[in-house]
C-alpha cells in the first residue's frame, strides 16, 4: 500500500477557499517536507483536481 501525507489526496485546482482542509497551499507543502525529513524534496503527496462538484470550490477573482 502507498503512503502518503496525511493519508488523504489535496486538491491542486486553483481555488480562493483557504480554509478547506484538502487545498493544497504553501503550509502543506513545507509540512510535508518536514514529514518526510530524510528526502524532504520528494515528499509524496496525493494530489488531484477535485473542483468538479465540490461544494467547497470559490473560482479565484481575475481566474481565466
Amino acid at each position: 500500500m502507498p503512503i502518503c501525507y496525511k493519508d488523504m489526496t489535496f486538491c491542486n485546482a486553483p481555488c480562493a477557499n483557504k480554509g478547506c482542509p484538502r487545498n493544497y497551499t504553501e503550509e502543506v507543502h513545507e509540512a510535508a517536507k518536514r514529514w518526510w525529513s530524510h528526502d524532504p524534496d520528494n515528499a509524496p503527496v496525493a494530489l488531484s483536481d477535485l473542483s468538479q462538484g465540490c461544494p467547497e470550490y470559490v473560482m479565484p477573482k481575475n481566474w481565466n
